[in-house]
């Protein structure tokens, strides 16, 4: 029993020791300082976004219907090989005499036709160029469209890492007017009970200091979120373990 209750003691010391290089304090550490750097951040997101990949996938496609076009001119060339064998049966009818004879006979035989025809519709000559030129077109409209998702992942990426950032200065900001509303408030209870303030002001006071803590958590919670909105769109896993949360 000494022994299960050592091991299990080294094992959780073992497992705290590992994590506590993850923990992340967002009143002591730098955030940027612990994620890679914006222009990693930026390229694992747009390598990550269904988006820009659709449009790719999209402008590989076109690049195929453009190859169909510039041979879609060899439909109009035809190679035909036909050939049938079997058992025909026959009712003729005696031609020479003029008598109402008909005459029964069978047949085995077998019989091959090889064919090979050119038609060319007027369209195909005329619009060839112009079908290609369509197909290319739709290349160009992909390629532009992915820059377009790209530069709209881009300016995500930028948006949740500067809002993590301004949160993460907002909690420190919040974390010391915390501080001061609670000292204040702690005064503020002293004047009260010595009857020094009115409860009217004394309610005043509370709320500020309530108000306060408000939006230290609210800090903290956005911070976490626009956190979570960059693992989610870079595809990166960060591993750091907020200690305010």
């Amino acid at each position: 029993m000494l022994a299960l209750y050592f091991t299990t003691n080294v094992v959780n010391a073992q497992i705290f020791a590992t994590d506590e290089s993850k923990l992340f304090n967002p009143l002591t550490d730098d955030i940027t300082k612990r994620l890679p750097n914006l222009r990693v951040l930026i390229d694992s997101a747009v390598a990550n976004s269904p988006n820009v990949r659709i449009e790719e996938l999209r402008a590989d496609y076109y690049y195929m219907e453009q190859i169909s076009a510039q041979r879609a001119w060899l439909e109009h060339f035809s190679f035909n090989v036909d050939w049938n064998f079997g058992k025909w049966n026959f009712r003729d009818r005696d031609e020479l005499t003029r008598i109402d004879r008909f005459y029964f006979s069978e047949s085995i035989r077998d019989n091959y036709a090889l064919g090979f025809y050119i038609r060319f519709p007027f369209a195909t000559l005329v619009d060839r160029r112009n079908r290609i030129n369509k197909q290319k077109k739709w290349i160009e409209i992909s390629f532009a469209q992915r820059d377009v998702n790209r530069m709209f992942v881009e300016n995500l990426v930028v948006d949740y890492y500067n809002m993590m950032i301004q949160w993460q200065n907002y909690i420190r900001i919040y974390n010391d007017y915390q501080k001061f509303t609670l000292i204040q408030m702690q005064y503020a209870q002293n004047q009260f009970l010595n009857g020094e303030i009115a409860p009217s002001e004394y309610a005043r006071l509370k709320e500020i200091q309530t108000r306060g803590a408000i939006e230290y958590q609210q800090a903290i919670s956005e911070f976490s979120k626009n956190y979570q909105f960059l693992e989610i769109l870079t595809g990166i896993q960060f591993n750091l373990i907020n200690v305010l949360r």
